[in-house]
């Protein structure tokens, strides 16, 4: 007797926890890179990235990709005595990654995009700091200093340089669902990899959106490596600084004597 009742315990029990870890993880999504390592090569100029993966059918998915977390020093330029453009305030952003990209599905975006930086910042943010996703919440783990210098606009202006350089963007509309099955459907996005991204590893995490919650995440890991020659100058300049220094200069001057043995003729300079 006492063996039955302590069976259907231990069975009662066992069905609880399978339960309490399905429920956990109902919401999680699946995700796949096509490729986990890149190689920057002699002529790269930058790639692309297929990423898929599935979630449940009911909910929305939001991918971004996030590269070390460094500090910057910037130098703020203003207008001296009304008339010259000058540096004129020094800035250190602590805390900030190196490569911050959102992608997001059209129905998400229309809902959750938003213009919210002051000043002259009209980059589009996600409005979903809650979340932990976005240029919204991203500011809020960055401190700058000093403490009195104006965060929205620095921080502002710093993101328009990082979109320029392609290493931060929001990419609204950029995921697409494929059709509904078993209560599961696919997602797929192009992950854009900028030639300024630099050798590194860089997390790409799907997070899975229902009702405004975040109710289940997958993450991949990338990695981007040098390669071919580039990997030989940065093996030279790190570990033969010396040798590296006198081949550059030789190449330098080498590069001078031959422009002017090709252009001697042109009857030198009027």
């Amino acid at each position: 007797m006492n063996r039955t009742i302590y069976g259907i315990l231990l069975c009662v029990l066992a069905s609880l926890v399978w339960s309490g870890s399905a429920l956990a993880t109902a919401g999680d999504p699946t995700l796949q890179l096509a490729r986990t390592t890149l190689q920057i090569t002699t002529f790269y100029n930058g790639t692309t990235l297929e990423a898929s993966g599935t979630l449940p059918a009911d909910a929305d998915v939001l991918l971004h990709v996030i590269g070390a977390k460094k500090d910057v020093a910037l130098k703020v330029k203003g207008k001296v005595a009304g008339l010259l453009w000058m540096n004129k305030t020094d800035v250190e952003l602590e805390n900030a990654p190196a490569v911050y990209m959102v992608y997001t599905p059209e129905k998400v975006g229309k809902d959750l995009l938003l213009s919210q930086l002051e000043g002259d910042a009209k980059a589009l943010v996600k409005d979903v700091a809650m979340l932990g996703i976005g240029y919204k919440a991203l500011v809020k783990d960055i401190a700058i200093k000093p403490e009195t210098a104006d965060k929205k606009f620095i921080f502002g202006e710093y993101v328009k340089l990082m979109e320029k350089a392609r290493v931060y963007g929001v990419y609204n509309g950029s995921v697409e669902y494929g059709p509904i099955k078993d209560g599961k459907k696919s997602f797929a996005v192009t992950l854009i990899i900028p030639p300024k991204m630099n050798a590194g590893k860089y997390l790409v995490e799907a997070i899975t959106i229902k009702d405004g919650k975040a109710v289940g995440q997958a993450s991949e890991e990338i990695t981007i490596e040098l390669s071919g020659l580039p990997k030989i100058i940065a093996s030279l300049s790190y570990k033969h600084s010396l040798l590296f220094g006198i081949m550059a200069v030789v190449i330098a001057v080498a590069t001078g004597l031959l422009i002017g043995v090709l252009f001697k003729g042109g009857g030198g300079a009027h």
